[in-house]
């Protein structure tokens, strides 16, 4: 099954086990490791689709960017919901927004929030 969604803009997330981390983002989300130069990513990994598609940093905790929720946009909610619960991640129900936008959360294996909704 063709991955169901775009990136909505890239974050940094905070793990604690990287290996770890960098495995389920790419089983669960269907990303890969690109080649980013960044300032300040030692010990960082990027993820994304593409190499000109990057979705996420994963690093260590404590950094301030961390309180924004990677997010990723879906033109079919049912598709996306049938290809990352096909891979075994746990699914929060759908929901809507105050602007009526569907949408719902994964979480990953430390308990970072990602958001997957329909495209405005």
């Amino acid at each position: 099954m063709a991955r169901p969604f775009s990136s909505g803009g890239a974050n940094y997330v905070g793990v604690r086990d990287l290996a770890t981390s960098v495995s389920w983002y790419k089983d669960k989300l269907g990303l890969r490791e690109i080649d980013l130069e960044m300032d300040d990513s030692e010990g960082c990994t990027a993820l994304g689709f593409s190499d000109d598609e990057y979705i996420v940093e994963l690093g260590p905790p404590g950094k301030p960017t961390e309180e924004l929720r990677p997010i990723l946009f879906t033109k079919n909610i049912q598709k996306a919901r049938d290809y990352v619960s096909s891979r075994g991640a746990t699914l929060g129900p759908n929901e809507r927004d105050a602007q009526g936008t569907t949408y719902f959360e994964i979480r990953d294996l430390e308990g970072n929030v990602i958001e997957i909704c329909e495209e405005p």
